[in-house]
């Protein structure tokens, strides 16, 4: 799947809206994942975000820091001109992972989501494993549904769900292709 622009934050994002109708695989949830809000420190969020790949940037702030609440700019590049874009974002924990969720601009109510890890002035996101999530829904291990070839909703998640998204045997995320994100330039 081609990348459309860089940036936006967490430019996965953009990427998962594409692959909806392009072919590529997603995993979305009917919220954002997460057992309880991560309270955001702006000191260590906010700033200028590079995607070193593909040389692209987003602006970050911190919007609510109680409730988890990130705000993140970035320029889109299409055949017709340029486009400011601005997500909102909500970081949330269960157990000891942290998760980053976008609400659909396709799909009102359904989000897309990411593990994601903070070390000093890096980011590292992993997208959900798609096969593996769809067997483990299949199984009953977490609630959802197959919406259509493509798209996997997972219903709302209880503490016992979270155990089976966040063991190390189940292999949710999508190790293998990380996405990363250096702080370059913090407000």
């Amino acid at each position: 799947m081609k990348r459309l622009f860089t940036g936006i934050l967490f430019i996965s994002a953009a990427l998962l809206v594409l692959g909806s109708v392009t072919g590529c695989k997603v995993a979305m949830s009917t919220g954002p994942i997460g057992v309880e809000a991560v309270k955001l420190n702006p000191e260590e969020w906010n700033g200028i975000w590079q995607d070193p790949v593909n040389n692209g940037f987003v602006a970050v702030r911190v919007a609510d820091a109680d409730q988890g609440i990130l705000e993140a700019a970035g320029i889109e590049t299409r055949d017709d001109g340029l486009e400011l874009k601005k997500l909102r974002l909500h970081v949330r924990q269960a157990n000891s992972w942290m998760f980053l969720s976008l609400e659909s601009p396709d799909r009102p109510g359904n989000y897309f989501w990411w593990r994601i890890k903070r070390s000093g002035e890096a980011a590292i996101l992993w997208a959900p494993h798609w096969d593996r999530i769809s067997q483990l829904v299949k199984e009953g291990k977490l609630p959802g549904k197959q919406v259509s070839e493509n798209v996997l909703i997972l219903d709302e998640l209880d503490p016992r769900h979270y155990e089976v998204l966040t063991s190390e045997s189940s292999v949710v995320a999508d190790w293998e292709n990380p996405v990363m994100l250096i702080r370059a330039k913090k407000d």
